[in-house]
């Protein structure tokens, strides 16, 4: 799994490498201290999976930034990491299609399950925003990995190569995914359909007419 790291404090970023340490072996992560260190990046690397992403970036606004992350990377998760309490900036950088927002005050434990949600499916919103009500914050999007024909294209993707039969390496290879990210996304898919294995999954999806098994 490929992390790429936007904040423009440098001693931040050495302590979130360590948190996400914790995530196993199978990552590789890139610092960016500016938005246009980060667009070099991801120039060069196309297939990151998760972007951790500072709101306070000062040459870009936060919904600049990521719109264009998201333009850049339509598969991959961007999730807010910020010590910002307005809770309008947010909203609309959820609304705008940040799969979480982390506090820079979360433990490291906090952090580590929020980003294990986030990579299997979820998104991500302290306890403490929601159950303020004067935030004016839907709750909606918390519910949207639990409705059952929620999947990201992503995830779609991945689902018709689980009918064929593939592997995770075999279908890393034809999406241009890596494994880590492949398990996920399956993890995700289990997750959302609430079943225990591929077959159930397949075997849900072609109830729903979702995929069909070519002959």
């Amino acid at each position: 799994m490929n992390i790429l790291i936007i904040d423009d404090h440098a001693l931040f970023r050495d302590g979130l490498l360590l948190v996400l340490e914790g995530l196993g072996a199978d990552i590789k992560t890139f610092e960016a201290g500016s938005y246009e260190t980060a667009r070099t990046i991801i120039d060069e690397k196309n297939n990151i999976d998760l972007v951790l992403l500072d709101l306070g970036l000062p040459e870009i606004s936060y919904i600049d930034a990521l719109l264009a992350i998201r333009q850049q990377l339509p598969d991959s998760h961007i999730v807010i990491l910020s010590g910002t309490d307005d809770h309008r900036m947010i909203e609309r950088a959820l609304h705008h299609g940040a799969r979480g927002y982390i506090p820079k005050s979360s433990s490291a434990k906090i952090m580590l399950n929020a980003l294990q949600l986030v990579i299997s499916g979820g998104i991500y919103v302290p306890p403490e925003i929601l159950q303020n009500n004067s935030t004016g914050i839907s709750t909606d999007f918390t519910n949207e990995k639990e409705l059952e024909d929620n999947l990201t294209p992503r995830q779609r993707d991945v689902l018709h190569q689980l009918a064929d039969g593939k592997s995770n390496k075999e279908i890393g290879n034809v999406l241009n995914l890596t494994e880590s990210t492949v398990r996920a996304h399956v993890a995700a898919i289990l997750k959302t359909f609430n079943v225990n294995n591929r077959t159930q999954a397949v075997h849900h999806a072609m109830q729903k007419s979702w995929i069909k098994i070519n002959a």
